[in-house]
């Protein structure tokens, strides 16, 4: 499975730098909508990935529903074996890291549940239960 980050500016690399900090995984990528380019950047970028990727499961996140770099990724949908996920997170791409395998719709909904369930205001949270092990 390969894992294509698109965003606009810079955010899409930072995550894919921060997983392969973490991970030292060859599956993330990146291409972003810039300033100098714009969409049409992150089009050639993108096409260019995925004529190497004959063949493999593909899921693209993007960093907003409705966004351009979703928009222009969204014609990829027709390739075979492939997802767009908008609104990543790293809590999600962690999830895909470690799922062993192909993925399936199913198992893609249940990562994107769990990854939103990560996005919480702290203020709220309950820290009067937690003992010296919780730090």
């Amino acid at each position: 499975m390969k894992i294509l980050l698109v965003s606009h500016g810079k955010f899409a690399e930072g995550l894919c730098d921060t997983m392969k900090n973490f991970f030292d995984d060859d599956h993330f990528y990146f291409a972003s909508v810039t300033q100098e380019y714009g969409s049409d950047g992150l089009k050639q970028a993108a096409e260019q990935y995925l004529s190497q990727w004959e063949g493999e499961q593909v899921v693209i996140c993007s960093d907003m529903m409705g966004g351009s770099a979703n928009q222009t990724v969204f014609p990829f949908l027709s390739r075979p074996n492939t997802f767009l996920v908008a609104g990543m997170n790293l809590p999600l791409l962690m999830q895909l890291h470690l799922e062993e395998g192909d993925i399936t719709a199913d198992s893609l909904r249940e990562m994107i549940q769990e990854a939103q369930a990560e996005i919480v205001l702290v203020n709220d949270q309950d820290f009067s239960r937690m003992d010296e092990d919780d730090e």
